[in-house]
């Protein structure tokens, strides 16, 4: 069964997030935690677990504290950061860290439910705000990537099972690695392409006729 970990200081946050999963995904199953100490002692007695959703600020962590010290004893469970201070510097260093996605707390609940739907399959998910540039009126104007993608070779044979369909443990098993590292490997190669989707970052390819340079 698929595991997610709420990490939230506020009872009826971690309440309010576990009702809108458990009935969005009908084979989830969703606990707490009101800290980062309390969460380290939730891994470390049942092991890693498929999504963590951690704020950003909880009582017994300063900044990205909280998130270094579950990566570092949790490498393989996928960390998301919900929070209400969403500037493309924070987000930046949180992803520098090994977040694999950054939810906005202003978030509606269908795109929380969506980040997490992306993030169980092993994609990234991140603020529209923060893939996208401004001009000085204001407007949305989508910033130009992936034209001069360069994957290295072990992406590359990432992206070519990627393109066949298989799922993260399914690579993982072909190419003889973790599920950790394909999944450091996938986030690579749809951040190259400028996208959070698998479907997106394979049509950009294709529409570009790409090919390793």
């Amino acid at each position: 069964m698929t595991v997610v970990l709420i990490v939230d200081d506020h009872h009826l946050i971690r309440a309010g997030v576990k009702n809108l999963l458990e009935s969005e995904f009908p084979d989830i199953r969703v606990e707490g935690a009101d800290s980062v100490a309390a969460a380290l002692r939730f891994l470390a007695d049942i092991g890693d677990v498929d999504l963590v959703l951690m704020d950003l600020k909880l009582p017994d962590a300063s900044e990205l504290d909280g998130l270094t010290r579950l990566k570092q004893s949790h490498p393989a469970s996928a960390v998301a950061l919900i929070s209400g201070t969403d500037d493309n510097e924070t987000i930046r260093a949180a992803l520098s860290i090994g977040a694999d996605g950054f939810i906005p707390k202003s978030a509606d609940p269908q795109i929380l439910a969506h980040a997490v739907s992306l993030m169980l399959k092993g994609e990234m998910f991140l603020p529209r705000t923060f893939l996208q540039g401004y001009d000085p009126d204001g407007e949305v104007r989508a910033e130009e990537r992936g034209r001069n993608v360069i994957l290295t070779d072990r992406q590359c044979e990432v992206f070519t099972l990627m393109r066949e369909g298989l799922a993260n443990k399914e690579i993982a098993r072909q190419l003889e690695l973790s599920e950790s590292t394909v999944k450091t490997h996938v986030s690579a190669i749809l951040k190259s392409f400028g996208t959070t989707s698998r479907a997106k970052a394979i049509a950009r390819a294709a529409e570009r006729g790409w090919t390793q340079q």
